[in-house]
């Protein structure tokens, strides 16, 4: 019923000519900081019940033209301050009204606007499921040098090696798939052979912020969405011309055994990059360049990484836009699997002692967006995502390759019926070719149709309904067409809160290696299985937000999935090897609650962050719990600024995993390997921001791992011990 109403809607409203440029009035003025702050850049401006708005521009100055005659309600955003809406201003036929706003700061993560929940912009408080955001701020102040050092802090998410684990939906796959859904800039960015995300393709310079959507979301993106999507959302190009130079430099320190101290040299890393932005009519160009360069901490994890990314915008009307952005990813890397045993702990196997792998990837990238009427928006997504990379044995002179290309295009309208009701309905679709012979030659492709209803009820309550039809395909037997519905109700009794309840379900479909790979290392061989069937999930959430103004914020959400044909690496001796299968788990259940807040204290001088997440993963098919899933998870950060110093703290704590892969272990493979404790790090920082003293450098030193706390977060695989960190950044 939501795609038909959407498909008559579309019609109807195609045939509208955009009143962007007719008769009307128009308003102007300009937006700044309250008090005596400066003009305020990049500001969204919207007219409330339209899809049509502006950004202000270097001076904040701003004009939406073409505006009816009659009274209009004009709200302005911006991350990092307040949201401001000002209603019942006139608008007279022929003339501009100007209309001047004030901005007051505030770094409540309820006032921020996202874009993920439900494809479109939102107030963080209107949108019915849980999010967080890590904005450009945070992530430049750890001085996370990759995307998944950055989403170690947001609540509700657990790192697994390189794996992303949202609220105990995934475990550890052994290098196989991801039941989390990454998206560049709203568009999907997996890989095409493996499945999984690709973290280093996206350099963290040029990261505006990162949007983490919990619980299925298959309703409105498809398969892999299943346990959430993760939204990295690159920088806008501003009005005015900015170049920024950053270097970083490092060391780890000595290990905190003598046994493990394999090497007579102290052991380094550094990076470089350089952006430049600016804007030339109505063109905007970014460049960035990185360079990384990491020794590594145990034998054979060194890393050479470098990344290109070009960035274009060109603003053709007042209500339309095309972007086309260009990233280049090389890297080479040591690996190190597992270690020799505990007591050589930073140092893998002899028979892996020089494996390495070498990648080549790069993104074409485009969006079109126009309005073409005042309730209607159009888009156009599209994505070209090449992937080369090898992988090296010791001893083996040849290079074992995969290659892929993958293109996946979107069509996405959104159109405003009237009212407060929005509707959002789109077509997508992907295909990917694969060869090499890691996998083998095979082609994966996909369609679907999809559609979202909001609308409220009544003035405090809002409904939405959603559902997707895909039709995906990696030549499984067990493969068809899948109808994943959604459900939300938000209430909002009173201004800064908010009451939410959701269901949804989701899907994914097996990925290349967990179907079809047969290949392996020395003593574990990977075995295949066409006859994997989707999993498939039905997810509940409750949850309420509450902003406490000023002085912080709080939100509290219960969720549980219920899991069919769940897929989990099955491990069995045969002969003298240990073979892995990925099998479906019949049923299992992920449940549990998550806690998160923030505090302001002294007109925000000092701010503190707050999330726990409590889960119980079920095997229900061999009553057990499902392996890599640790029950406690706890962040915790505070951060203050006096002038132009300061000083953070993060603390996370990880509870022990009680279920691991044990045949790994008992076979042998890796000796040692249940050897595991719970995560307790600490990492400090302090900085100088010498921009205030008219220098426009700012300075970091960052500890990390203060307590040089020894862990894994992978069987076998310490983690990094303390580390000493140097940051120098200017702007020009």
């Amino acid at each position: 019923m939501a795609i038909r109403t959407g498909v008559i809607l579309l019609l109807s409203l195609l045939s509208l000519r955009s009143s962007a440029s007719g008769a009307g009035g128009s308003v102007a003025g300009r937006v700044k900081a309250g008090g005596e702050g400066g003009a305020l850049a990049g500001v969204n401006v919207r007219l409330e019940g339209t899809v049509r708005g502006t950004t202000t521009g270097l001076r904040g100055e701003y004009r939406i033209a073409g505006i009816p005659a009659g009274k209009a309600t004009l709200v302005f955003s911006l991350v990092g301050y307040l949201r401001e809406m000002r209603s019942d201003v006139i608008v007279e036929e022929g003339k501009e009204t100007v209309l001047d706003v004030a901005m007051t700061g505030s770094t409540i993560q309820t006032e921020q606007v996202v874009v993920t929940a439900g494809k479109r912009e939102q107030s963080l408080q209107d949108v019915p499921v849980s999010i967080s955001v890590l904005d450009a701020a945070e992530i430049s102040q750890r001085n996370s040098t990759s995307l998944e050092d950055a989403l170690r802090y947001v609540p509700g998410v657990n790192m697994t090696g390189t794996q992303v684990n949202i609220r105990g939906s995934s475990g550890y796959s052994l290098g196989a798939g991801s039941r989390v859904l990454m998206l560049l800039d709203g568009i999907p960015f997996l890989a095409g052979d493996t499945g999984e995300l690709n973290f280093e393709s996206v350099p963290m310079g040029q990261v505006d912020r990162i949007e983490v959507v919990k619980g299925a979301s298959s309703a409105l993106y498809g398969s892999n969405a299943l346990g959430g999507v993760v939204n990295i959302i690159t920088k806008p190009i501003p009005e005015t011309p900015e170049t920024i130079v950053r270097t970083y430099g490092g060391m780890y320190n000595k290990p905190a055994y003598a046994q493990w101290d394999w090497s007579d040299k102290s052991r380094f890393f550094n990076g470089q990059s350089f952006s430049h932005m600016r804007r030339v009519g109505d063109l905007g160009v970014s460049l960035f360049f990185s360079r990384q360069i990491d020794d590594g901490y145990r034998l054979n994890d060194y890393r050479r990484r470098y990344n290109f990314l070009m960035k274009t915008r060109e603003d053709f009307s007042s209500t339309g836009s095309i972007t086309l952005t260009f990233g280049l990813a090389y890297q080479y890397m040591g690996q190190f699997l597992y270690w020799r045993n505990v007591d050589s702990a930073l140092i893998p196997p002899q028979r892996h002692e020089s494996d390495n792998i070498k990648s080549t990837r790069y993104f074409l990238s485009g969006l079109f967006n126009t309005a073409l009427s005042d309730h209607f928006l159009f888009t156009v997504k599209a994505m070209w995502y090449h992937n080369d990379w090898g992988f090296q044995q010791s001893g083996d002179p040849e290079r074992t390759e995969s290659l892929s290309d993958g293109v996946r295009v979107e069509a996405l309208a959104t159109i405003l019926p009237g009212g407060s009701q929005t509707l959002t309905c789109g077509v997508d679709g992907n295909i990917d070719l694969i060869g090499g012979g890691m996998f083998g030659d095979h082609r994966i492709g996909g369609l679907a149709l999809f559609a979202q209803d909001e609308a409220p009820l009544l003035k405090e309550i809002t409904l939405t309904l959603g559902a997707r039809f895909d039709l995906q395909s990696v030549g499984l037997t067990g493969e068809g067409g899948q109808i994943n519905p959604k459900a939300a109700l938000l209430y909002q009794p009173v201004a800064g809160t908010a009451l939410r309840a959701s269901f949804g379900e989701g899907f994914r479909i097996p990925s290349l290696p967990e179907a079809f790979v047969e290949a392996g290392s020395t003593g574990l061989l990977a075995v295949p299985n066409k006859d994997l069937k989707p999993e498939r999930s039905r997810s509940y959430e409750a949850g309420v937000s509450q902003s406490l103004g000023d002085v912080g914020s709080i939100d509290l959400a219960a969720f549980r999935s219920d899991i069919d044909d769940l897929i989990e690496p099955g491990l069995f001796v045969a002969g003298p090897d240990l073979q892995v299968q990925w099998r479906n788990v019949t049923r299992a259940r992920v449940q549990g609650f998550e806690m998160s807040g923030q505090a302001r204290f002294f007109n925000g001088a000092i701010v503190c962050d707050l999330g726990y997440t409590y889960v119980y993963p079920e095997d229900l098919t061999h009553d057990d719990i499902l392996k890599y899933r640790p029950r406690h998870v706890l962040h915790g950060d505070v951060r203050g600024k006096c002038g132009w110093l300061s000083a953070s703290a993060d603390f996370r704590f990880v509870s022990r995993i009680e279920r691991i892969d044990d045949e790994l272990v008992d076979a042998g493979v890796i000796p040692d390997g249940d050897q595991r404790v719970p995560i307790y790090v600490t990492d400090i920082r302090v900085g100088a921001d010498l921009s205030l003293a008219g220098i426009p450098l700012s300075v970091s030193l960052n500890v990390n791992n203060l307590f040089q706390h020894n862990y894994v977060e992978l069987i076998g695989n310490i983690m990094p011990p303390r580390t000493y960190v140097l940051v120098l950044e200017s702007r020009l």
